[in-house]
């Protein structure tokens, strides 16, 4: 992505969110009460032999079967395959189960969902605004007033906080319903090329991110409810112009590790996924896609986000591999990033195809 390209299309009117790496310039993001299975009762029946087993309460993600052996029943669950014999396109695209069943099971309600939402959201907005700025400031620091380089260091930091943040809000809410089934939070390199073959087809779907954005941003100026100012630079925006190679090595990791490390713990793994456990996987992606978007504090950003997000959903899905999400939003950040440094693609093969022959 070129520089001109990416400051056409991406900006906003604040630092505070660092959920979000914009510039001043229309810039994109770079991208739970119990209810365990508790009371559920098997009732054993002979028959034929072997036991047959039954439950009122039978899991959406797990396959119940019964074997045989020596008259008895042996109860043995595993989580369910990826299908491609879904009963519509959309699920036979997302290898969703043919039995209709879901791919996550909650052992705990909507309420619980949405209060785990609630507590990160307050501690997000507290730990950047209020923690943050007070120990820097005990520190001898005024966070109001960094070099390029200082901000940066701040910035990669206090993203490091929000991911350890995250991993506690999950841990301590989640404590009453462990062990977790093997579906929830799957971290693994990839076995299947086919999964990569996603990764890159995902990472190809950005332009229309920024077609998106494009449409946003014309809408909004055109409507007058925002107003763009070219003169206006956020820090992280003069640090990337910048020679200072330590202020773009910490910008790096925080857009292409940090932030997609946490963001796609909260956001897919968990939200998403607890999610699809009670709604349909469609209506799930969508309402945990505007969510992430209105995370990152951005009107113009709203459109291409919230696309981004049903992506990520969309990848998360078909591999059942949360570092597949995490991997396409770290190339959507660096991507964003690169814009600030690397020269105009337009201007690289103009140069390419006018050279003159020797």
């Amino acid at each position: 992505m070129s520089a001109s390209l990416a400051r056409s299309f991406a900006r906003t009117r604040s630092d505070a969110s660092p959920l979000s790496l914009t510039s001043s310039r229309k810039r994109i993001t770079p991208l739970r009460p119990k209810r365990a299975f508790e009371g559920v009762s098997l009732a054993f029946e002979r028959s034929g032999g072997c036991r047959r087993v039954s439950s009122p309460f039978a899991s959406r993600t797990l396959r119940t079967r019964a074997v045989a052996s020596g008259g008895y029943g042996e109860v043995e669950s595993e989580p369910s395959e990826p299908s491609t014999s879904g009963t519509t396109w959309f699920e036979r695209f997302l290898k969703l189960p043919s039995d209709g069943s879901a791919i996550w099971d909650a052992p705990w309600g909507v309420k619980t969902t949405v209060s785990v939402m609630v507590v990160w959201f307050c501690l997000f907005f507290i730990v950047g605004n209020a923690v943050f700025p007070f120990v820097a400031g005990a520190l001898g620091f005024d966070s109001t007033n960094f070099t390029q380089r200082g901000l940066a260091v701040y910035s990669f930091c206090l993203d490091i906080a929000q991911m350890f943040m995250t991993g506690f809000v999950l841990r301590q809410s989640l404590r009453a319903f462990t062990p977790l089934g093997a579906s929830w939070f799957p971290v693994r390199w990839f076995e299947d090329k086919k999964h990569v073959r996603d990764v890159l087809l995902a990472c190809a779907a950005f332009p229309i991110v920024v077609w998106l954005h494009g449409i946003s941003v014309t809408a909004l100026e055109t409507t007058g409810l925002l107003v763009f100012d070219d003169a206006i630079t956020t820090g992280w925006e003069q640090s990337m112009r910048s020679d200072d190679l330590l202020s773009k090595a910490f910008y790096v990791l925080l857009a292409s590790v940090a932030a997609p490390v946490w963001e796609e713990l909260i956001f897919r793994g968990f939200f998403f996924s607890a999610l699809s456990a009670v709604i349909s996987v469609k209506r799930a992606m969508i309402i945990s896609s505007v969510v992430f978007a209105v995370a990152h504090l951005s009107l113009e950003q709203f459109l291409p986000l919230t696309f981004l997000g049903c992506l990520h959903c969309v990848v998360f899905v078909r591999t059942r591999n949360l570092l597949a999400p995490a991997l396409v939003h770290s190339a959507w950040n660096a991507s964003v990033l690169a814009g600030d440094f690397l020269p105009p693609l337009t201007d690289v093969l103009r140069a390419v195809f006018s050279a003159p022959l020797p």
